[in-house]
C-alpha cells in the first residue's frame, strides 16, 4: 500500500487476515479475537485486494469469504516495529527547581465530578509522577471514593484501603515516627504497586515532611555522567524481603527495569527492605559504587519536592517512578490510603481519554 505521503507499507496476508474486523474475527462487543489464528494455512494468499470507503477488502484464494480491514488500522501500523504499550504521555523529568514551577494540584470536587477533572489528575501523575488532590475531605470514606475514582483497591500485606498511625501495628518503619529515607516500596513484591495513596487526616506535632523524587531523572542523571553505574543498576538484580506479620515476601529484579524497546519502566530501591545476597568481590564493589550514587540523588534536597501533608491534600504517586519518604516527627498523626495496580491506572487514563 502506498500512502499519500509517498511511505509504501507492505502487509503480511496472514497480518490482513489476523486483523480483519468481521464478526467471525473479531467479537463486536469485548474485541477479542474469534478467530483460530494457528488453523491459518501458512501459505493463504488473497486474489484481489480494494480499498473504499475506509476500509480495505481483500478476497482470499480457495475461498468465498471477503476481509474488511479498517484503513485506519493500517495507517496505524503503517511501519513496522516492535510492540508498544505506553500510554501516549511523554514524562517530564524534575528536580527540586523543575516541580517547584509545577501545577501539580487539583481540586477535588473537579476530580469527583467531572472527566476533564479526572483526565487532568491522571494526566498530572503520568507526566510528573504525582500529583495532590487538594480540598478532599478528611475522612476515609471520601479518601476510598477519591482513589476508586481510578480502579479498584488492590489487597496487600497491609490489606486493602489503610488507615494507620506509629503503633507498629505492622513490621514496617511506616507505622513508626521516625525518618524514611527516599523509597520504593514493594520491592518485595514480584509485581510492586504501580501507586500509592496517601492522606494525612490528622495531624497535630511538628516535622513530618514528606518527600518525593522522580526516578527518572536519576536514571537520567546516572546514564549521562556514571554509565557504568547506570549500567549496573540496570543489569544486577537486587532482591528485597518482608519478613513480618507470619509472611517472609521475597522478590529480585534491578534498580532500573526497561521493557523490551530498551524504555526505562520502572525504578525500584528500598535500602531498608534489601535482602542479604554476595555477588563475586568486584561486582559487589561496583553495585555498592552503584548504590551509593543513586542514593546521594535520591536524599539530595536539590532532587526533592518537600511538604507537610496536611488534611485536605490527598497525594497519588507512581510508585514505579517516584520515590517517597518522610521527615522524623513528633505528636499525632493518621495517615489513610491505598495501594492500585499500574496496569490499571493506566487503563483508566486511555479511557478518560
Amino acid at each position: 500500500m502506498t500512502w499519500d505521503d509517498g511511505v509504501e507499507s507492505r502487509y503480511p496476508w496472514l497480518w490482513l487476515r489476523d486483523h480483519a474486523h468481521d464478526e467471525a474475527t473479531i467479537h463486536p462487543v469485548t474485541q477479542q479475537r474469534l478467530l483460530d489464528t494457528a488453523a491459518l494455512p501458512p501459505d493463504l494468499r488473497a486474489t484481489s485486494a480494494s480499498a473504499t470507503d475506509g476500509v480495505a477488502r481483500i478476497a482470499w484464494h480457495g475461498s468465498d469469504e471477503v476481509s474488511e480491514v479498517p484503513i485506519e488500522l493500517l495507517r496505524r501500523f503503517r511501519v513496522p516495529d516492535t510492540a508498544r504499550t505506553a500510554v501516549p504521555l511523554a514524562p517530564v523529568l524534575w528536580d527540586a527547581a523543575v516541580i517547584g514551577e509545577a501545577t501539580v494540584n487539583v481540586d477535588h470536587d473537579f476530580v469527583m465530578e467531572t472527566d476533564d477533572g479526572l483526565r487532568q489528575w491522571l494526566s498530572t501523575i503520568a507526566t510528573y509522577g504525582f500529583a495532590i488532590v487538594s480540598g478532599t475531605p478528611p475522612t476515609a470514606s471520601a479518601t476510598e471514593a477519591l482513589i476508586r475514582r481510578v480502579a479498584y483497591v488492590r489487597e496487600t500485606i497491609f490489606g486493602g484501603f489503610w488507615e494507620f498511625t506509629a503503633d507498629l501495628a505492622k513490621a514496617d518503619l511506616a507505622y513508626t515516627s521516625t525518618y524514611l529515607s527516599a523509597h520504593t516500596d514493594g520491592t518485595y513484591s514480584n509485581d510492586a504497586p504501580g501507586l500509592q495513596m496517601l492522606h494525612c487526616l490528622y495531624f497535630d506535632g511538628t516535622g513530618g515532611e514528606s518527600t518525593l523524587v522522580d526516578g527518572f531523572k536519576i536514571a537520567e542523571v546516572l546514564r549521562t555522567t556514571e554509565p557504568e553505574l547506570f549500567d549496573a543498576l540496570s543489569t544486577i538484580a537486587i532482591p528485597g524481603q518482608y519478613i513480618g506479620d507470619g509472611s517472609h515476601l521475597m522478590a529480585a529484579r534491578p534498580v532500573f527495569r526497561h521493557d523490551h524497546n530498551g524504555a526505562l519502566v520502572q525504578v525500584s530501591y528500598n535500602n531498608s527492605d534489601r535482602a542479604p545476597f554476595l555477588l563475586p568481590p568486584d561486582e559487589m564493589t561496583r553495585l555498592y559504587s552503584a548504590l551509593r550514587a543513586f542514593d546521594q540523588l535520591a536524599n539530595n534536597e536539590a532532587m526533592q519536592w518537600k511538604q507537610v501533608l496536611r488534611p485536605g491534600d490527598a497525594l497519588l504517586f507512581d510508585n514505579w517512578r517516584t520515590l517517597h519518604g518522610r521527615h522524623a516527627y513528633s505528636g499525632r498523626r493518621t495517615m489513610c490510603g491505598a495501594y492500585l495496580n499500574h496496569e490499571d491506572f493506566e487503563s483508566r487514563l486511555r479511557t478518560a481519554g
